[in-house]
């Protein structure tokens, strides 16, 4: 509570932007107020990559404003005030929520295969079912014009209303579709996004998947990270440092150390700060 009240002092006093370091302006909103959006100065806000989607995030409670992030960009503090890493720390998490989602996926259309397969018929076992019905098929056809010519229409139809039954029952070891039917087309799951997807579908439907909000979003997010981890691997090379795992790889009790000792060597000591 003093805390929050020597705090709510020096705003009113000083103003909330009390903090800027020499050459930055004092005057109006500034990038590190606490209703401006730091995801966003890193590059974008989660919160706009999944809008009216099933992984819609809601409405980001925060400002988002070019000039901040540009400001912020050409400030002498960039990269050191924590936000990058607390950015890679929640963007691992919907990472690792989509990741659980594409287990799922794997999960459960190995259950349905299992249900929708549970003996399948060897090739050459069905091969000869099918040379079976089709003897079959032509006898019956063949019997249905003799009781025809007979003037037998009646028995005539019911022969070829089970030879009818009989193709049918070939078309399916076939593999065919039935007339008037779907067939049942085989599924997958994105590997980016974790939808279900039909395999090997019309190129048309694939783009519209890949240009879709969900895989876009997933898409921009794994980027980042992958860039990200690139440039903080080669610069603990290049500098020596003996902790070389990504933020996307460290501890969150690792990722908080980090980030309080980023913010400690980011304030100039010149600036008045209060403690949060």
């Amino acid at each position: 509570m003093a805390l929050a009240a020597q705090k709510a002092l020096l705003d009113e006093l000083m103003g909330k932007n009390r903090n800027a370091c020499n050459g930055e302006s004092s005057g109006g909103p500034h990038w590190s107020d606490d209703d401006v959006c730091k995801f966003y100065l890193c590059g974008f806000c989660p919160h706009d990559l999944f809008v009216n989607t099933k992984t819609d995030l809601g409405q980001c409670p925060k400002s988002h404003d070019e000039r901040m992030r540009e400001a912020y960009k050409k400030s002498s503090r960039f990269n050191k005030m924590g936000y990058e890493q607390d950015f890679v720390h929640y963007l691992t998490q919907l990472l690792e929520d989509v990741e659980k989602r594409i287990r799922r996926g794997h999960e459960r259309l190995a259950v349905n295969k299992c249900v929708n397969n549970p003996d399948p018929i060897g090739a050459s076992e069905k091969k000869e079912k099918i040379a079976a019905l089709t003897k079959r098929i032509n006898d019956l056809v063949k019997q249905a014009e003799e009781l025809g010519t007979e003037g037998k229409v009646d028995q005539a139809q019911g022969v070829l209303k089970l030879c009818e039954q009989l193709k049918f029952e070939r078309s399916q070891l076939e593999g065919d579709a039935r007339p008037g039917m779907t067939q049942t087309k085989e599924l997958e799951v994105c590997e980016i996004c974790g939808a279900f997807r039909i395999k090997d579908d019309a190129p048309q439907r694939v783009e519209e998947h890949l240009s879709g909000k969900m895989h876009l979003g997933y898409a921009k997010i794994r980027d980042y990270l992958r860039q990200y981890s690139e440039q903080h691997s080669n610069s603990s090379s290049r500098y020596g440092r003996r902790d070389k795992r990504s933020p996307v790889d460290r501890s969150p009790v690792t990722r908080d150390r980090d980030r309080r000792r980023s913010r400690g060597r980011s304030v100039d000591r010149n600036c008045i700060t209060v403690p949060r």
